[in-house]
């Protein structure tokens, strides 16, 4: 929501009520994307991973594994973490798909999947199909630099970005989150300097390249 001007915003709209508030924060990863159409904020896109999640119960040790695999000659990075529930994560390779426009009908490439679930079974006999909890993927929002979109809208007041993490958003979620908080509250930050990080630096995306989805 935003004043009459269209350049400050005074709260958002959630389940067709409207909260007020003094400052807004994009953080929608590649979702983000949405908001440039009605504010100036470079593009987000969303690049595509399947993930399998498997049931190791208390088999597997809790390490975080960043593996090297090769595949028909090159080599593949494939990412395995053991979760506190008894189930591994395994995630790797990547592709560029249409970004749905519900979350929630984001789905695997079979072939991907496959790949994946190979590569798994590989790794380890814990990794077995009679085992599997779920095949599934996400998007990970990207920017065009590579780099995240952290700070204040471009012409605008009380409107903020944080997004474009990339494979980095749960790692850096504390320290963005709290830049964000000292940004709002005191203009500024304190122990990180997020000026790499600036939205300005990108131009903005042109909103009738949305329109026209």
């Amino acid at each position: 929501m935003r004043d009459a001007n269209g350049t400050t915003a005074t709260g958002v709209e959630v389940d067709g009520g409207i909260v007020e508030a003094d400052a807004v924060v994009i953080a929608m990863g590649p979702w983000s994307l949405l908001a440039a159409q009605w504010m100036s904020l470079p593009a987000v896109y969303g690049q595509r991973s399947p993930s399998i999640v498997y049931d190791t119960g208390t088999d597997a040790p809790a390490d975080a594994l960043f593996l090297e695999y090769e595949e028909n000659g090159s080599a593949v990075s494939i990412e395995v973490f053991p979760r506190a529930d008894g189930s591994t994560h395994i995630t790797a390779l990547s592709d560029i798909a249409p970004l749905p426009l519900d979350p929630a009908a984001v789905t695997p490439d079979k072939d991907a999947i496959a790949r994946l679930q190979t590569m798994s079974e590989r790794l380890s006999p814990l990794f077995r199909s009679e085992r599997i909890i779920a095949q599934q993927a996400c998007f990970r929002p990207v920017t065009q630099d590579g780099l995240p979109l952290i700070g204040k809208v471009p012409r605008s007041e009380g409107l903020y970005v944080a997004t474009g993490h990339n494979v980095w958003g749960i790692l850096n979620a504390p320290a963005t989150g709290e830049v964000m908080a000292q940004l709002i509250a005191e203009g500024a930050t304190r122990n990180v300097d997020i000026s790499p990080f600036d939205p300005a630096r990108l131009a903005p995306l042109d909103p009738s390249l949305l329109q026209a989805r």
